[in-house]
């Protein structure tokens, strides 16, 4: 029981981490002004929730067992940081620079966890 304590610790702070960087995620058009139904906001919206509501569950339920909370959140997070290329919206500086680092750091945190529980 002593080993999985620190272990679950670790896990419910990376998860908050990653649950403050979706909501970053899901106010930044607004709050940055993308156009109202590009793809750079409707990315950010859709995939917030998903990388929100994976966090938050994953804070719930920190077993090794849910290790693949983790995962998904660290596809998401690498999908995040590359759509600017992928769906064509890499000519808006804004929404480019803040899913590429938004991405980054989620997908970093979502691995801290994965590798942490698979050890």
């Amino acid at each position: 029981m002593e080993k999985s304590q620190p272990q679950s610790d670790l896990m419910i702070y990376v998860e908050g981490l990653n649950v403050a960087l979706a909501i970053w995620l899901i106010a930044s058009p607004y709050i940055l002004s993308y156009t109202a139904w590009s793809s750079a906001r409707l990315t950010a919206d859709f995939f917030g929730g998903i990388i929100l509501g994976m966090a938050i569950t994953r804070m719930a339920m920190p077993q090794p067992r849910y290790w693949w909370l983790s995962f998904g959140n660290l596809i998401f997070g690498i999908w995040v940081a590359v759509t600017p290329w992928v769906l064509g919206y890499h000519y808006d500086s804004h929404a480019t620079l803040n899913a590429v680092v938004v991405g980054v750091l989620v997908a970093l945190f979502a691995a801290t966890g994965f590798l942490r529980s698979r050890s």
